[in-house]
């Protein structure tokens, strides 16, 4: 089993990070690795958003294709604010795939972002590859979305 903590700030709002995580259709806009990417399913009850997404990525020379779920929570009125987002596993080549973020208010109007990925692939070659390359692909997915912050946001940061 792979997993991997971060932990960073950026100088946008939290709810603006959480829309653009949670916009998981967009992501072969900016996710150089992900080839594709279909909404099965979406729905929103409340502070809820729930989605289930079959994603195509090729990373490394190898393409996969997986189905996983996404579920996106707005905090309440009146709570401590956290954004949430929760992916987990459905079908794929993972025995086990778990992806969070969390975003909080950080100094000066930007955003404290907790990332968190555990993973094991059903493919023995799959998983040695990502065990030699956990920090460089975790880099590579925090970068992706940190460009795609400073495009969407680079001039309304911290607003």
């Amino acid at each position: 089993m792979t997993s991997l903590k971060r932990s960073i700030e950026l100088p946008y709002r939290p709810e603006d990070l959480f829309d653009l995580v949670g916009d998981v259709a967009r992501y072969p806009d900016f996710v150089k690795w992900m080839k594709s990417l279909r909404l099965l399913s979406e729905e929103t009850a409340g502070d809820t958003t729930r989605a289930r997404a079959e994603a195509t990525v090729r990373f490394m020379g190898f393409t996969e294709t997986f189905v996983s779920d996404v579920e996106c929570v707005r905090p309440a009125e009146g709570v401590d604010p956290v954004w949430a987002i929760d992916v987990s596993n459905v079908r794929g080549p993972f025995r086990k795939l778990k992806n969070t973020w969390r975003f909080r208010p950080g100094a000066d109007g930007g955003t404290k972002i907790d990332f968190f990925i555990e993973f094991e692939f059903r493919n023995f070659v799959l998983q040695a590859l990502a065990d030699s390359n956990r920090d460089y692909a975790v880099s590579r997915i925090i970068e992706a979305f940190s460009d795609e912050a400073e495009e969407r946001y680079g001039n309304d940061r911290g607003r």
